[in-house]
């Protein structure tokens, strides 16, 4: 048991110059990368005569940055016709119309025959495509002997908990099979995909984002008041919705809390 002047003197170190001294470092930047960093192994490995795929291409804003920085052609897949749209805008406002095609598909039936791609870019996808294997080894299809993919993902660690795995679950769009790290590898290896590296990222790009426009302090002032007002949004929306709003606006809490892993991977097909 703790005696009161044991527990003082604690108290007075914790409120002490000890402590904040800590707290006043961590208040420094560590001058953290962002996303952009991506672009830098995606680049050394293309040329103006390759062709570069990126699956899941939303509105193009890797892509066209991707294809401006080598020459190469590009190729972006989305499933979903508003994002297709975007796309489109965005590589006309960018004046790429002759080197990018923006087309509405599925990582799991890529229109394109066999050895089509020198590097597949694939950032934010596989924790939300079914079924795994297949998916990665349609791209494995797509990419030409001694291609590259590169694949950037989210992995669980052992700091999430069984409840908070559950909560991830309520997520209408995350599959969670492809957040553990074995799944993922065996898939790339059913592939024949071999890992050139696997990187971990961390709390880096999440630091970089909230040090600008804090979207995870955004995430969790919306989750306060989404159960704030669950039975009204629940009539409004719908049960289902609401629970893979509250899933949602977990998801970059528990990668800063480090529940959640971001890596990066590159692996390249032999030949």
């Amino acid at each position: 048991m703790v005696s009161n002047d044991d527990h003082l003197r604690a108290v007075s170190r914790v409120y002490g110059p000890e402590a904040w001294d800590v707290y006043a470092v961590l208040d420094r930047s560590l001058a953290p990368r962002g996303p952009e960093a991506m672009l830098e192994p995606a680049s050394e490995r293309l040329t103006p005569e390759s062709v570069v795929l990126d699956i899941g291409c939303r509105d193009a804003s890797h892509l066209i940055p991707l294809v401006q920085a080598t020459g190469a052609r590009g190729v972006g897949i989305d499933p979903l016709e508003r994002f297709v749209d975007r796309a489109r805008e965005a590589v006309a406002e960018a004046s790429l119309g002759a080197r990018v095609e923006i087309v509405q598909a599925t990582m799991q039936e890529i229109p394109r025959p066999d050895g089509a791609f020198d590097l597949v870019w694939c950032r934010d996808v596989l924790e939300l495509v079914g079924p795994l294997d297949a998916a990665v080894a349609e791209v494995a299809r797509v990419l030409r002997p001694g291609g590259h993919l590169l694949a950037y993902t989210v992995v669980r660690t052992d700091r999430l908990e069984p409840k908070e795995a559950q909560l991830l679950g309520q997520n209408l769009a995350v599959l969670p099979a492809n957040l553990e790290a074995e799944n993922l590898q065996a898939a790339f290896r059913c592939a024949g995909l071999d890992v050139v590296f696997e990187q971990e990222i961390g709390t880096e790009w999440r630091e970089h984002a909230e040090e600008r426009t804090q979207p995870a302090s955004r995430d969790l002032l919306r989750l306060a008041r989404l159960r704030r007002q669950r039975e009204r949004i629940v009539q409004d929306a719908g049960e289902e919705i609401y629970l893979h709003i509250e899933s949602n606006l977990h998801w970059l809490v528990y990668q800063f809390l480090g529940k959640l892993l971001p890596t990066l991977y590159l692996l390249r097909k032999p030949g």
